[in-house]
């Protein structure tokens, strides 16, 4: 169970994601995660055991063109979920991200990077096609047009999330989600799960390992 302390006038979150998932309102406070008895999660993710295979969905590309999880077969694809408004954890995940592809070489061609939002009103395929190039212009971003869609896909991977309203700041609303990040293989099926702030070393490593696997 993981255990994320709010500041006054948020909402206190218990959530258990397979042992491992972390929740993040994206801000530095959100990151208060309490607990001695926390178990920290293994240093080289979390495998799936059997892997898992993901319920097909259909979301919109950053150029508003219909994308399938179908779609990415045939490749890994490193998943994560989080929006653009996001102060620090979203941004930071992502540029780790770009790290991984960067310590992959061209081995990242063979790979999909995709970014889910699951702030579906403000980002818009527009708004992801300028923002995800400041990390990697390769990287995939995918929203939704309706709430029922981005729940299919958020249930796939059994992703949080919940939309707050922070009083008092200059943020319109903050959305506190699942901060993992997931390894898909190239036949659709969920096979780790990373912690947030896995070293992209790490990630990388087990990405060569479904490489190298038959």
């Amino acid at each position: 169970m993981h255990r994320v302390a709010r500041q006054p006038g948020l909402t206190v979150i218990l959530f258990s994601f397979l042992a491992l998932a972390v929740l993040s309102g994206c801000s530095a406070l959100d990151q208060l995660v309490a607990g001695p008895t926390m178990t920290p999660p293994p240093p080289g993710g979390e495998p799936v055991e059997p892997p898992r295979p993901l319920a097909n969905f259909t979301l919109l590309n950053q150029a508003g063109e219909p994308t399938r999880l179908s779609d990415l077969a045939g490749q890994p694809a490193l998943f994560y979920f989080g929006y653009t408004h996001c102060p620090d954890v979203c941004p930071l995940t992502l540029a780790e991200m770009s790290q991984v592809a960067r310590i992959l070489g061209e081995s990242a061609r063979q790979v999909h990077f995709v970014f889910v939002s699951v702030d579906i009103r403000r980002d818009t395929p527009e708004r992801l096609a300028s923002f995800l190039p400041q990390f990697n212009p390769a990287f995939i971003g995918l929203t939704a047009s309706d709430e029922t869609a981005l729940r299919v896909a958020t249930e796939a991977f059994g992703v949080y999330y919940e939309l707050e309203d922070v009083p008092e700041t200059q943020a319109e609303y903050l959305v506190a989600h699942t901060a993992s990040t997931f390894l898909v293989d190239a036949e659709g099926q969920l096979r780790m799960i990373f912690a947030y702030r896995t070293p992209p070393q790490i990630i990388a490593d087990q990405i060569q390992r479904l490489f190298a696997t038959p």
